[in-house]
């Protein structure tokens, strides 16, 4: 309890962090992908959210010293959630119906994946560790040299997105590293190449989706980021950490339910956030069509720049 406690609050946080950055970038959307981190430091809005997002990591990192890496990890995406809530009290909007119900269902998601998960063993210091990292990042980095070669911008989008999971759950991995190596009183190698492996995973990670914020919409990006994202996890905790949950056959189906409901109500959610924030090259676009669950305040708030 105390570990899904934390890791709701590096939720929340990351949650408005994410709101904050996710405005300051799509305000930016006609800047070159070289020039984007120097016009964002500019803005406050992102600065704020970059700081919000060092708390959540510390909740996030405290989340992990006190639960297994496989049930904290599925609770932190829930930060999407308080993500398109936050949106909307930014933009002074009440959320519609239909972002209630798809908020819902990715609770139910989650809620139905976190009982599906069974007791995991305690974790042990790996050898192979830095194996699977390597391999991790060169998957990484080839899922970024696809976006770049990408023809359209959702193929784009898809494989930033991509790559940007497997590292936000490379990162978490790291954490979860660092603490079994602190726990085992193991040498300073054995902490110190977690650590920098973190630090260049996050940097990377941030700028990856940064970009894919930039380059398409977020029902594009962010489903396949947040699932990639508790996949990475999952397989680092039982490949290097040995966490084996001993799933039954009831408790597998569970997690690929829950999996599917998470997914979903990400993918909605963030349709939802596109009709209420379309992207600044959209404006030569036909206006789509009224949507009966949006209300007066939302109607307003797509005829303004995000």
């Amino acid at each position: 309890m105390v570990a899904v406690s934390l890791a709701l609050c590096s939720a929340l946080t990351f949650g408005l962090s994410t709101s904050l950055q996710h405005r300051a970038a799509t305000a930016l959307a006609d800047v070159a992908p070289g020039r984007l981190l120097g016009r964002l430091l500019r803005r406050r809005e992102w600065l704020v959210g970059i700081c919000l997002s060092v708390l959540a990591f510390g909740l996030h990192a405290w989340a992990l010293g006190s639960g297994p890496l496989s049930l904290v990890q599925p609770v932190i995406i829930s930060g999407v959630v308080f993500a398109v809530l936050f949106r909307s009290a930014l933009d002074r909007r009440w959320p519609s119906r239909r972002e209630l119900g798809w908020v819902a269902l990715t609770w139910s998601g989650l809620v139905v994946f976190i009982a599906g998960t069974g007791a995991p063993e305690s974790t042990h210091l790996p050898a192979h560790a830095p194996l699977v990292t390597g391999v991790l990042a060169v998957v990484a980095a080839v899922s970024t040299r696809r976006g770049a070669q990408a023809a359209t911008p959702e193929g784009r989008g898809l494989w930033l997105g991509t790559a940007a999971g497997i590292l936000f759950g490379l990162v978490a991995a790291m954490i979860k590293l660092v603490l079994v190596a602190a726990s085992h009183h193991a040498g300073a190698l054995s902490v110190a190449w977690p650590m920098t492996a973190m630090l260049l995973a996050g940097l990377w990670a941030v700028a990856l989706n940064q970009r894919a914020y930039q380059t398409t919409r977020l029902s594009v990006s962010m489903p396949v980021l947040n699932v990639v994202d508790v996949l990475v996890a999952l397989a680092f905790a039982g490949i290097v950490l040995g966490e084996r949950p001993g799933l039954s056959p009831a408790g597998l189906a569970a997690q690929c339910l829950g999996l599917f409901a998470i997914s979903w109500g990400v993918r909605q959610l963030a349709r939802v956030e596109e009709r209420a924030h379309p992207a600044p090259d959209q404006d030569a676009l036909p206006p789509p069509a009224a949507d009966p669950d949006l209300h007066p305040a939302q109607s307003l708030a797509t005829r303004s720049p995000s």
